[in-house]
């Protein structure tokens, strides 16, 4: 059967323009207008053809019909449908009816059909179908195949919903109809023609509220379903469908393509040559005729997801029940009627014996026909149907006959020998076809990517009552003959087309069918600053409050119809289902979740891609409503896509792709350098005590801190401290906070603590406010190295930057500070009553001395407990007088602080290193090296002497002069 197309479905899309004929000033304003128009009308169409416009059509529409008896026999006339019906979503609720009580008798389902139930003989009497319910629920307490059953036992008018498929703005159920009719079995000469006569039977499909839609009798007259009232002898179309918005003819579609159905009368007319009969008739089965499990029409439409229980037949005992996916044995048949079998009308038995058969059970693979490889991969030629010689005139009282003699799907029975059991060329059963006769449909569809539809198609074997060749009508009696038997893999659509029509549809089966959709387009990439790939958990950091979405998608087949890939934003207001990419049932039961529709482009074929095909739509942030704030940084938004298929024209969607997250990251705030501190520790008694460390603190105020929820979550800022010292080039790393570290949800004076794991540095922290935390960094002493003396190489540089889940730095903020953590060490080179002097220097890279800063305070302590300070000088020289009077005892000196780091930024004095003391008893005598001459006295005693010498030449001189003038 080929996919049904909607017909005028959208209605007119003309525009009507004015016909302006007089004033030019208006001829040009239209000149303008038309364009306008024209444009307006193209994007109406483009919307019509996806069908995934932003307002659904309420009226229902048949999408596909999948199997029917559209040949009916005149007496023993039933309605038999297997269809897909498209309805708005949401539109109908399947647990209207529950799979207990099964039933919609009072009309309270938003969906019902009725269909002309006499035909063209009384084409006003119309006969309502209502809803029985054969989906599993998880809150029933029964059992999950009680629907099912009841289904299977059903000999009324009901139709029950197999699955509902959303796609986008539509649901798509999947149907079957039982039906009685009650067509004429009489009628005049041109009916009595071979393939049957046509015989429109509407069929109107009801949506939504179902009192007071159709009126009965006359119009405005309600048809009172809701009081159980199932016929209505008068009913017009055309004036009594009070909702025409929700009300439409399925079977209008059927008219129009030709596959209208076909009335075969009960009898023949005429007699020898000129008999004139409707052809063979394979029996469609009503009621308990024939006899089947559950003992009625389980044969079509039969729903096999859930299993079945054991039957206990009256007539036949128990007959068992199967698995999930399996058809019991003895619920399906066949049986051909042949009204030809009069010796008195047709004498020489002309095409009077249809005794063999053809069956085949097809499947939609992909929406295409395909024989079922597991079960019939071909045709199945039946022989030895009983009686024979055939002798029937009338279909009238047939069922005893077929109900006699009638195929099941069992194996071989001693009293019948036909059989409808599939073996393959050795004898042995087909992979699909169970000892029992039951059908793994299950396993059917499982080996061959099957969509979960199947049914029986039987074509006649006839020949005249001596076995000849009939040679009448062969289309109709021997289509065999005319190569209308079966279909087979790699057969054209058309062929495939023609051959099942030249079939009777009589037994079909579904087993989880899904109509097959699109498949989902991929989110890969998020546009940010890098790449723009999402990570593993399906999302990426950017700093664009407007990115563009990409991934890869698959290309349509036909280039005249592209397949197209719709974005939505999350509605943080309705989150996105997690299980929207899964199955269509999710898909429906949170389709309120889908978010803002962002944009549609189409799927353009890419060799790059996986899927053959990759897509890219921007975010304008500019398409979220009120109240939605848009994308806003410190913020988030979810994304997902769909597929939209457009061949068909009814616009099928893809479930959805995965969900792609965007994080929305600005830049990070520079740390305030007004808030660091550096301490520094100094030697004391000449050492550094154990464990000395310099403390550097501040205060941090990550813009982003980490938070989860489910499966959602945005990590912290991180904060990167490092140090150089001011003679280096590169700055040294000393601790990076890790992820986590900056918690959003930590309580205020929360403290904690994280470890660098390359330095091994330990960052203290404590939470002080909602984003603030103070922080604390020891770094170990032995990190300052290199100190050469110099001051430029006591001068290290401590900074701190953050860094955004981009890994995108924030400026950086530094404080200088002076770490001098050298010791001095003091000599004594003179020690005696006069005088006590030394050098102050310092030990640096290993041995070498350099001496120490001048100014440097030495303090001097006497024995009798006072004290001297003395500033070193010059190459680091230092002397001391000894006070007056102090003239023997033991005297220390040592560098109380070396004022290492003078004052901190607000004034306070750090303190400096100590030096260890040194200490020497006074002595009353210089020492030989400091003898008159030898540059051990003191100055001052040298300037004594120097003055005595001077004096005691100018006196020797004037007593020569004096002499000197004398003479």
């Amino acid at each position: 059967m080929r996919r049904l197309q909607e017909q005028n479905n959208k209605g007119s899309q003309h525009v009507s323009r004015p016909i302006i004929a007089v004033l030019v000033t208006l001829l040009a304003t239209l000149a303008m207008v038309v364009p306008l128009g024209l444009s307006a009308l193209s994007a109406g169409q483009a919307n019509a053809i996806d069908g995934q416009d932003e307002t659904a059509s309420r009226k229902p529409l048949l999408y596909r019909m999948l199997g029917y008896n559209n040949k009916l026999d005149s007496y023993q006339d039933e309605l038999r449908m297997d269809f897909i019906l498209r309805v708005k979503h949401n539109e109908f609720d399947p647990s209207c009816a529950n799979s207990t009580g099964g039933a919609d008798t009072r009309g309270s389902c938003n969906l019902a059909f009725a269909y002309q139930y006499k035909g063209s003989e009384y084409p006003a009497y119309y006969r309502r179908i209502k809803y029985l319910n054969t989906i599993a629920s998880a809150s029933s307490s029964d059992q999950p195949w009680s629907g099912a059953y009841k289904w299977a036992q059903n000999r009324d008018e009901y139709f029950t919903v197999h699955t509902i498929i959303n796609s986008g703005l539509y649901d798509y159920l999947t149907i079957s109809i039982e039906g009685d009719l009650a067509l004429k079995n009489s009628a005049d000469a041109s009916y009595y023609q071979p393939g049957g006569a046509n015989e429109p039977v509407n069929i109107y499909a009801v949506v939504g509220q179902q009192k007071g839609t159709l009126s009965c009798l006359v119009p405005g007259s309600s048809w009172n379903w809701v009081a159980g009232i199932n016929d209505c002898a008068t009913f017009n179309p055309d004036t009594m469908i009070n909702a025409p918005d929700r009300v439409s003819n399925i079977t209008s579609t059927l008219t129009a393509d030709g596959k209208n159905f076909t009335l075969y009368m009960q009898t023949c007319q005429g007699t020898g040559a000129d008999l004139q009969c409707s052809g063979p008739y394979s029996w469609v089965g009503w009621d308990g005729n024939p006899l089947l499990y559950g003992g009625s029409q389980s044969n079509w439409g039969m729903v096999t997801d859930y299993g079945f229980p054991d039957y206990n037949s009256l007539t036949l005992g128990k007959m068992p029940g199967s698995d999930p996916g399996v058809a019991p044995p003895r619920s399906f048949f066949a049986y051909w009627l042949n009204v030809r079998g009069s010796t008195i009308y047709n004498p020489d038995g002309i095409c009077s014996e249809t005794n063999s058969y053809y069956y085949q059970w097809v499947a939609l693979k992909d929406s295409e026909w395909v024989p079922v490889d597991e079960l019939t991969p071909k045709p199945v030629l039946v022989t030895g149907q009983q009686p024979s010689p055939n002798s029937l005139t009338t279909t009238v009282g047939a069922e005893v006959q077929a109900s006699r003699y009638s195929a099941f799907n069992l194996p071989k029975q001693p009293d019948n020998p036909n059989e409808m059991f599939a073996t393959d060329k050795d004898g042995n059963p087909m992979p699909a076809q169970k000892a029992d006769g039951s059908i793994n449909f299950k396993e059917a569809k499982a080996k061959q990517g099957l969509d979960g539809y199947f049914k029986m198609v039987t074509w006649p074997v006839t020949t005249n009552r001596d076995g000849s060749a009939c040679t009448v009508s062969p289309e109709v009696y021997n289509p065999e003959r005319k190569g209308l038997v079966g279909i087979r893999d790699g057969m054209n659509s058309s062929d495939i087309e023609r051959n099942l029509s030249a079939g009777w549809t009589i037994n079909s089966a579904f087993y989880k069918y899904d109509v097959p959709r699109p498949k989902d387009p991929t989110i890969t990439n998020i546009e940010n600053d890098a790449d723009g790939s999402l990570d593993a958990s399906g999302s990426v950091y950017t700093s664009k409050l407007d990115p563009v979405i990409s991934g890869e998608c698959t290309p349509s087949k036909d280039a005249a119809h592209p397949n197209k890939v719709v974005l939505y934003g999350e509605d943080p207001a309705n989150p996105i289902s997690d299980g929207q990419s899964q199955n269509g049932g999710d898909l429906v039961k949170t389709a309120d979740t889908w978010g803002f529709k962002l944009g549609e482009v189409e799927c353009k074929v890419d060799p790059k891609s996986k899927q053959g095909g990759s897509w890219q739509i921007q975010d304008t942030n500019k398409q979220y409503p009120s109240p939605d704030p848009g994308n806003k940084y410190d913020g988030y938004r979810r994304y997902h896509a769909w597929e939209i298929e457009t061949t068909s024209g009814f616009g099928l969607t893809s479930f959805f792709s995965n969900v792609g997250t965007a994080y929305f990251v600005s830049g990070e705030n520079v740390p305030d350098a007004s808030k660091f501190s550096v301490t520094v520790p100094h030697t004391v008694n000449g050492s550094l005590p154990a464990s000395s460390a310099v403390t550097f603190k501040g205060v941090a105020s990550p813009v982003y801190t980490a938070w989860s929820s489910g499966k959602l979550g945005m990590t912290d800022s991180k904060m990167a401290i490092s140090m150089k010292q001011n003679t280096a080039s590169d700055w040294t790393s000393l601790l990076t906070t890790p992820a986590n570290t900056f918690q959003r949800d930590a309580a205020v004076n929360t403290s904690s603590a994280v470890t660098d794991s390359t330095t091994g540095l330990t960052l203290s922290l404590t939470k002080t406010a909602d984003s603030n935390w103070s922080w604390s960094l020891n770094i170990p002493a032995d990190k300052f190295s290199g100190y050469n003396g110099g001051d430029e190489t006591q001068m290290y540089d401590f900074q701190v930057e953050m860094i955004n889940p981009m890994n995108i730095r924030s400026g950086p903020a530094s404080i200088e500070r002076k770490v001098d953590i050298t010791p001095t060490t003091l000599t004594l080179e003179r020690y005696d009553v006069f005088q006590v002097a030394g050098k102050a220097y310092k030990y640096v890279d290993g041995d070498t001395k350099v001496p120490e800063t001048k100014g440097t305070v030495v303090h001097v302590t006497w024995p009798d407990n006072t004290g001297t300070d003395v500033t070193v000088g010059d190459q680091g020289l230092w002397q001391a007088v000894p006070p007056e009077g102090v003239n023997q005892g033991e005297f220390t000196a040592q560098v109380l602080s070396d004022d290492a780091e003078s004052a901190d930024p607000k004034g306070g004095f750090q303190g400096g290193n100590q030096s260890a003391s040194v200490s020497h008893a006074l002595e009353f005598r210089p020492s030989n090296s400091a003898l008159p001459l030898t540059g051990g006295w003191p100055l001052s005693v040298l300037k004594i002497l120097s003055l005595m010498a001077l004096g005691l030449v100018g006196f020797v001189a004037c007593l020569r002069n004096r002499q000197e003038s004398r003479h």
